[in-house]
C-alpha cells in the first residue's frame, strides 16, 4: 500500500514466499500421494494379471479335456461304425451262397479298409492318423456308393481343435 515502509514492504513480501513456500510443499505433497496411488495401481495390475493367467490356464485345460472327450468319443462312435459295417459285409460274404466272391474292386476296398481302421485311438498331433481316417471315410463313401447307398447318416464328426 501507499505509504508504507520499505520494512513493511520486505515483512509483507517474505510473508508471501512463506505462502508461496507452503503451497509448493502442499502441491509436493499432493504429487508425492498421486505417485503413491499410481504405484498402487500397477501392484494391483500385476497382481490381478498373474492371478488371471493361471486361473486362465487352468480353465483353457478344463475346457481341452472336455473338448478332447467330446471329439474322441466322436471319433470312436465312426471308427467302430465303420468297423461293424465291414465286419458284416464280410460276414454275408462268408455265408452267402455259392459263389460267395464279391466284385475284385469291393472286395480289394473292403480289405483296405479293414485295414486302414486304427486299433487304437490317434495322438491328437499325429497328422498321418487323421489323413488315413479322412481316407477311410472315402473308402467308406466309395463302399457304399458300389452296395447302393447306405442307411447311415453320413455325418462326420467335426475333429479340428
Amino acid at each position: 500500500p501507499r505509504g508504507a515502509s520499505a520494512a513493511q514492504c520486505r515483512e509483507r513480501s517474505s510473508g508471501l514466499n512463506a505462502m508461496a513456500a507452503r503451497a509448493a510443499a502442499a502441491i509436493d505433497d499432493i504429487d508425492a500421494a498421486f505417485d503413491g496411488a499410481l504405484g498402487l495401481e500397477e501392484h494391483f495390475l500385476a497382481a490381478g494379471y498373474a492371478e488371471g493367467t493361471v486361473r486362465g490356464a487352468a480353465s483353457g485345460q478344463d475346457d481341452g479335456r472336455r473338448l478332447g472327450c467330446d471329439r474322441g468319443r466322436e471319433l470312436g462312435r465312426e471308427l467302430g461304425r465303420f468297423r461293424g459295417r465291414i465286419d458284416m459285409l464280410n460276414a454275408l460274404v462268408a455265408a452267402g451262397p455259392a459263389p460267395r466272391h464279391l466284385p475284385e474292386r469291393i472286395s480289394r476296398l473292403l480289405n483296405e479298409a479293414a485295414a486302414t481302421i486304427p486299433t487304437e485311438p490317434p495322438a491328437p498331433q499325429d497328422e498321418a492318423a487323421f489323413e488315413a481316417i479322412a481316407e477311410l471315410r472315402a473308402k467308406m463313401r466309395m463302399l457304399d456308393a458300389w452296395l447302393g447307398g447306405s442307411r447311415l447318416p453320413a455325418v462326420e464328426p467335426d475333429l479340428s481343435f
